[in-house]
């Protein structure tokens, strides 16, 4: 049963899939709403697999009519597909902390400043947060994590590594990003002569090993890690937290796959995202785990519009990266889990990157700590359910999300409607900055959240999404009377419980610079197999 081939078998009916069941360790039953049950393996293992910048319209199965289909939608075939995920954030950093915490990034404090942590940045996610990896330690799992962190380095002194992953409760902590794939790491010289060794610099674990870092076998590194602790343990229940550095600009590929994807260097780069993610899944089913095993692919926001070709594609949704139309916030989001998930599904369950973290907990039956607000809700019941397309008769439970930038409400959405209480501009002449569709420079139009390019709208601008997902046409506001009290109602329930948690993002130095030779930044201390 390869994930890259055609050949695996998809017609095991219920009655067969349970007595196979059976012989897992543990396992409970579970409804899947429609008369049949399903059995879960007690504390199965998860696998998060993080996109970055990817836009909800740049896979084959999210409809981007040239980008070649690989083993991500072949994931989606084989599991449910989201049409209505959201992230927790609309930038790097804070959507990372509503992932592993569960809760909005104003309340955990990753906001404020340059609402992302810099090289610089004394900040980081707080220890008094508990991650997923935390949670799911104290439920005994093993905990890992490759690739992006983005969450925090030094707080003292430059090589403290204070806020890096083994502090958030990973066991292990293999190849990774501290900070990110930066435009000023390019190689390729199409931007830039040199990459910069101060945005560049690649760690494993709290070591740095390479300044500036070399992009060859990057995906590869991280791949090879996060292999070696899947097949480390494969007989005990396990977390992994795969962090890509796909698609952030500055593109990049490996070399076999540059020039292979008719999209050109954006579309090379998904097809060997595509290709690792497809080996993470093939590596399940070779060691007879894939059954024990949920995996979920989602993007961490929406693709940045102003770098244009190298920005990635956010479909017919308005906006990108950095605001809270919905081409910033929703995002490509896949469950996979062969024998507990009914293949084929397509859900438009209106859900969120938060909901990890209650799903994770829900699935290893552990408590989370209780003296703090959670955003997310356990999307167990939703993966149980077996609705290979959604109607009329299947329609989502309403639900109330909350999009903010930094530390302001800019908007909710409650149901099939939005209401836009701020709205960032737009960008409108950015295709002049890209000749030829390729970026002369690294910029958003707008990123402030107080900014001159912010407006108030008194009364907001109401959408209904699933009718108008471009948001285009606003709706009469005197023809929703009960949508708009009842928006508002949510809204000041939600900032009469709000307590913002203290900014991380404001304090730098230049101090904590990470640096592997000082003063000169430069060194390659990989190990010849990593290139």
């Amino acid at each position: 049963m390869r994930i890259d081939g055609m050949t695996h078998k998809r017609t095991l009916n219920w009655v067969t899939l349970l007595l196979l069941l059976h012989h897992w360790r543990g396992g409970k039953l579970k409804s899947s709403g429609h008369g049949e049950s399903v059995t879960i393996p007690d504390k199965p293992n998860i696998i998060v697999l993080l996109a970055d910048d990817m836009g909800w319209g740049d896979l084959c199965s999210y409809g981007h009519p040239s980008q070649e289909c690989g083993a991500i939608d072949k994931m989606a075939a084989e599991g449910i597909r989201f049409m209505q995920w959201y992230s927790g954030d609309s930038l790097c950093s804070p959507s990372r902390a509503a992932i592993l915490t569960g809760r909005l990034p104003v309340r955990v404090g990753v906001w404020g400043g340059e609402r992302v942590f810099l090289t610089d940045g004394s900040g980081g996610l707080p220890k008094n947060e508990t991650t997923i990896a935390e949670v799911l330690k104290d439920a005994g799992y093993t905990t890992g994590m490759v690739g992006k962190w983005h969450l925090g380095i030094n707080e003292y002194l430059p090589g403290d590594g204070r806020h890096l992953p083994h502090h958030h409760g990973f066991d292990f902590v293999g190849t990774n990003l501290p900070f990110t794939n930066h435009w000023k790491c390019d190689e390729s010289k199409v931007h830039m002569a040199h990459p910069s060794p101060i945005k560049c610099f690649l760690y494993w674990n709290s070591t740095l090993v390479q300044q500036p870092f070399n992009h060859d076998n990057l995906t590869a590194s991280f791949l090879q890690d996060a292999v070696a602790f899947v097949h480390n343990n494969k007989d005990t229940p396990f977390f992994l937290y795969f962090s890509f550095a796909h698609m952030h600009t500055d593109m990049f590929s490996a070399p076999r796959f540059r020039g292979t994807s008719r999209r050109g260097r954006y579309g090379d780069g998904v097809l060997e995202m595509e290709w690792a993610v497809g080996e993470v899944l093939n590596t399940l089913v070779s060691l007879q785990i894939h059954n024990r095993t949920l995996v979920i692919f989602l993007s961490d926001h929406g693709g940045h519009l102003e770098i244009c070709t190298e920005g990635g594609s956010n479909g017919i949704l308005k906006g990108g990266k950095a605001s809270t139309w919905d081409g910033g916030l929703r995002v490509p989001g896949i469950a996979w889990w062969p024998g507990v998930i009914a293949p084929g599904q397509v859900s438009q369950h209106l859900v969120s990157s938060m909901d990890v973290f209650q799903t994770a907990v829900d699935l290893a039956g552990v408590t989370p700590p209780k003296d703090r607000t959670y955003d997310g809700k356990s999307l167990v019941p939703i993966l149980l359910q077996n609705t290979p397309f959604p109607t009329r008769d299947s329609a989502p439970t309403p639900r109330t999300l909350f999009h903010y930038c930094s530390d302001r409400l800019m908007a909710v959405r409650h149901g099939s409607y939005k209401a836009h209480f701020y709205t960032m501009e737009l960008p409108t002449n950015y295709t002049n900055h890209c000749p030829s569709g390729v970026p002369m420079e690294e910029y958003y139009t707008s990123d402030n959240c107080y900014g001159p390019l912010v407006t108030h709208h008194d009364p907001p601008l109401l959408f209904n999404i699933d009718r108008d997902p471009g948001e285009l046409y606003p709706l009469p506001l005197q023809q929703y009377t009960q949508v708009m009290i009842d928006i508002f109602q949510a809204k000041l329930q939600h900032e009469a419980k709000l307590v913002p948690g203290v900014p991380q993002c404001v304090e730098t130095s230049v101090t904590l610079q990470p640096c592997c030779n000082p003063p000169f930044c430069y060194c390659n201390y990989r190990p010849a197999k990593y290139g």
